[in-house]
């Protein structure tokens, strides 16, 4: 075959390789830049895409069954919302319930992803490497999360269809509303966070300050007009009460003015089209050709910190130039320079403990104090936050809790804030030892490798585990005092069992911060956190917490008693109206198995991962 006829026919040829025009192949990318960076961003959801599935389906469910059903049998049914066009209370509630899960989902994904895209990986500066501008880059990013919130959405909207919670055909635009408000409330959060180079618990202080106060008072399980006037203004500058809203007229028909429908669609769009174009900018700014040129965040407070560290240094020095050169009796070393001495442990266990949990204990008291003394007193709002909304929310709505329905003697009625204080407290020691060692120990475990470090020196596994669960229990013991004082100045609880319910707050903490390190060590990355809210979330929902389990048939009493928060809460409230039996003993018992069991398990585990 001649050369001439290999260039006069084109199909002899061989094929162009698509790598050899990269101007092509970077102008297409180019140009579909923020789908190719959303294509990555929902890849890289695929590892916990299970979650997603599983938490669109079995939320609606929970919320449906503990605050339509149960809590709706307290509340009551049909004419009190027949004003709202609502049948039910479950009806009320569902389409507000669909918008705050979004919110909630929201608060995660714009805020550790995005840290994780800046900091702790950096995946956002791979892809500045690739022909994607950085606007591509934050809109990818924005558009993949839209379509975790519409999976979410549409699901949550089947199911609420098949309980019957929805009887407008226009329910289904409640997707779009849903989506609207994640975006309103999710995109000036990751604006900010796109402006941190560091985390130093502001994620915390986004969950405690913004996602739980606006969730909670933005009208979700009851009217807004419940509320005293200086808390309904938090609600209408909500995005989370507008997206309510708009669910509720689209669910059932919810009569509202023109007027009003038109405010809530403007208000989303306004926040999140302006939010949407700072983060962008912001993303520019960061990704872009110039390093970003304004206020580096924290960099005032480094400086201040480096400058008495230097002043402690000097003093140090001085100290020993004070001091002179003495020697001791049996050395030529300087007394001012002496290495103190090490001592080791040895014989059966050496390995596993070297008596120093005060070591791990006082390096954690010392990271607190050196980060914002802020985020470690913001526990304290989250039970006063629970407490307030509910308290005034939902008691213009029950006239009183039985208290034979509920387990307690003497009969009577008492007031539902009466009831759901005790309750509350346990849930209070459960989220803060609980926050402690699942999402910190996380981040020391995988992001900063800490115990790794730990682990290099003479500390073994127990004092490692001991230390960061009394690290836990410290912090909830602050926490649940906190509380504690609110519910004594508000007349819930006796000065005696106040000091009952704080020593069975730490008791339970405990218990709870024991099981959730050694999960916790299990885990690989931080999505998989979502597990441990599908498991937080039923067992606050159906726990006897915010309504009676007498409620519902005895098989699912049963389960309910199984879980652990169930023995908390009524351990509280055996205390709290001085009510004790025989079942007091088995909650006791019940938590001394978790405190074992737990603390074997994550010494196990740190032995595991850490020593040969």
């Amino acid at each position: 075959m001649s050369t001439d006829r290999l260039t006069a026919e084109p199909e002899l040829q061989q094929p162009v390789s698509p790598a050899a025009d990269k101007q092509t192949m970077a102008g297409r990318a180019r140009r579909f830049g923020a789908l190719h960076q959303a294509e990555r961003t929902l890849r890289s959801m695929r590892a916990y895409g299970t979650v997603i599935l599983f938490s669109s389906v079995s939320q609606p469910i929970m919320y449906i069954l503990a605050m339509g059903l149960g809590l709706g049998v307290l509340v009551g049914e049909g004419g009190d919302f027949a004003e709202y066009g609502a049948s039910s209370y479950l009806m009320y509630i569902a389409p507000a319930i669909l918008a705050s899960t979004v919110a909630m989902a929201a608060g995660i994904e714009f805020t550790f992803p995005v840290m994780e895209g800046f900091k702790w990986r950096r995946l956002y500066y791979g892809a500045q490497a690739s022909p994607l501008s950085p606007g591509q880059i934050a809109s990818g990013h924005i558009l993949a999360v839209s379509v975790r919130f519409g999976i979410h959405a549409a699901i949550f909207t089947v199911v609420l269809y098949l309980f019957g919670a929805i009887s407008s055909p226009l329910g289904v635009l409640m997707i779009a509303s849903a989506m609207l408000g994640g975006l309103a409330i999710g995109l000036p959060i990751m604006a900010y966070v796109s402006t941190l180079r560091d985390e130093k618990g502001q994620m915390s202080l986004i969950q405690r300050f913004v996602i739980m106060p606006l969730f909670l008072f933005s009208g979700t399980f009851y009217p807004l007009t419940n509320l005293p006037g200086f808390l309904q203004v938090l609600g209408w500058f909500s995005p989370i009460w507008h997206a309510n809203e708009l669910g509720r007229v689209l669910a059932f028909g919810q009569p509202s003015p023109a007027w009003l429908i038109l405010l809530h669609v403007l208000y989303l769009l306004g926040i999140t089209v302006a939010a949407w174009l700072a983060t962008v900018r912001i993303f520019t700014r960061r990704l872009g050709l110039e390093e970003w040129r304004g206020r580096t965040p924290g960099a005032k407070a480094d400086a201040k910190r480096q400058d008495r560290l230097a002043v402690k240094d000097a003093a140090d020095v001085d100290r020993s130039a004070g001091a002179g050169t003495a020697t001791t009796p049996d050395s030529t070393t300087p007394a001012s320079t002496a290495l103190p001495r090490i001592a080791f442990r040895r014989g059966f266990g050496a390995n596993y403990y070297s008596g120093n949990i005060r070591a791990v204990f006082g390096r954690g008291l010392t990271a607190i104090r050196n980060n914002r003394g802020v985020i470690f007193l913001s526990g304290l709002l989250e039970p006063v936050l629970f407490l307030t909304s509910f308290g005034l929310g939902i008691s213009p709505m029950i006239a009183g809790v039985d208290a034979e329905q509920v387990g307690l003697g003497g009969g009577g009625t008492i007031s539902y804030a009466a009831f759901i204080a005790p309750a509350l407290l346990a849930v209070s020691a459960m989220n803060g030892a609980i926050f402690d060692s699942t999402w910190n120990v996380f981040f020391k475990l995988k992001i900063t490798k800490l115990y790794r470090t730990m682990m290099s020196t003479s500390l073994g596994p127990v004092d490692v585990a001991v230390g960061e669960i009394c690290l836990a229990l410290f912090r909830g013991g602050i926490y649940a005092l906190g509380f504690i004082g609110v519910l004594l100045v508000g007349g819930l609880i006796d000065p005696l069992a106040a000091v009952l319910m704080w020593c069975t707050a730490l008791f339970v903490a405990l218990g709870f911060a024991s099981v959730g390190m050694a999960v916790t060590s299990f885990m690989t990355r931080f999505q998989q956190m979502d597990w441990m809210m599908m498991v937080l979330m039923p067992m606050f929902l159906f726990s006897a917490t915010l309504f009676p389990i007498s409620v519902y048939p005895a098989g699912v009493q049963a389960f309910i008693q199984a879980l652990p928060l169930w023995h908390a809460v009524e351990l509280m409230r055996d205390i709290a109206f001085w009510d004790f039996s025989s079942l007091t003993l088995v909650h006791i018992g019940y938590y001394l198995v978790m405190i074992v069991a737990g603390l074997a398990l994550t010494t196990y585990r740190m032995k595991k991962l850490f020593l040969r």
